[in-house]
């Protein structure tokens, strides 16, 4: 049985959490001052995205694409996190039985094309897209799943 909508949603937030967990797990992993880690990881996924990228070139065996493509992705992901997060859920049926969406009215990243909804279809593609990327990460940075 497919999932429900609220479920897909919930599975596309948990996943970016996981992916937040891997990304600040590598900044751990890499950075050699606990300092600058720990500040790190007070600021946003984006400055953390940024920071991951720098340390995988300069401190890591990952090769430059590989860096290049999981941090494409992992902005990406963000991206669609924050388009899901910050907009309304709705539905046209109280019962959840209707059409169910996430109106994007706000968060639209600049220069970005981004439809006026996100159908159930649109979350299920996030959700498969995000545990993807998931396996991606700790393929390329084994370190990031490390508890």
């Amino acid at each position: 049985m497919a999932a429900d909508f609220p479920t897909l949603v919930g599975r596309f937030i948990h996943h970016c959490g996981a992916l937040e967990f891997f990304t600040n797990n590598a900044i751990k992993a890499f950075a050699t001052d606990p300092l600058l880690s720990n500040d790190a990881i007070e600021s946003s996924w984006y400055k953390r995205i940024g920071l991951l990228r720098r340390l995988l070139h300069e401190r890591s065996d990952v090769e430059k694409y590989g860096i290049k493509s999981l941090c494409d992705e992992l902005d990406e992901v963000r991206k669609q996190r924050n388009i899901v997060a910050h907009n309304p859920i709705v539905s046209t049926e109280p019962n959840g039985s209707g059409t169910e969406a996430i109106l994007v009215v706000r968060h639209k990243p600049a220069g970005v094309t981004i439809p006026e909804k996100l159908t159930r279809e649109d979350v299920a593609r996030l959700v498969e897209q995000s545990r993807k990327l998931m396996i991606k990460f700790a393929e390329l940075v084994p370190a990031a799943t490390k508890t």
